[in-house]
């Protein structure tokens, strides 16, 4: 009953986002991966629901309150039962000066023992002062 207003976020996100797969990244800056982790490992040690379903990580790990815009693309190598998982989400119109949003690309990877971990994180942010939408790991002004 709990995880119901992630399922309509969710689902209110996936039909109305269109791919950002395609979003004009000039240059990643790696992220480590290593605190996510642990959060994800707590939540599995707690018996938290959304550990066993990935499309939930970016709802319970990220912040995606106060924007204008979200998107998200969820990819899996198998729609059965996935071992690798590809999420992007685009955020937009930070309550920040300069920075405007960001991307982020994360790769989740289930182990031997059926609990997921983030295995790749990258990201790129999106300046106000920018005239186009480019996404870099340059600070902006």
């Amino acid at each position: 009953m709990k995880n119901i207003p992630y399922y309509i976020i969710l689902l209110l996100i996936s039909s109305s986002c269109t791919s950002n797969s395609s979003v004009n990244v000039k240059s990643w800056e790696e992220v480590e991966t290593k605190t996510l982790n642990e959060r994800i490992q707590q939540a599995y040690k707690k018996n938290k629901n959304w550990v066993n379903k990935p499309e939930l990580y970016v709802f319970n790990l990220f912040e995606l309150s106060d924007l204008k815009k979200t998107t998200y693309e969820y990819t899996t190598d198998n729609i059965e039962n996935p071992n690798n998982i590809d999420i992007r989400v685009t955020r937009d119109g930070f309550l920040d000066d300069s920075v405007r949003g960001d991307t982020q690309h994360i790769k989740l990877n289930k182990g031997n023992d059926g609990k997921w971990k983030i295995v790749f994180f990258k990201k790129a942010i999106s300046c106000w002062r920018n005239n186009n939408m480019v996404y870099s790991s340059d600070g902006c002004p």
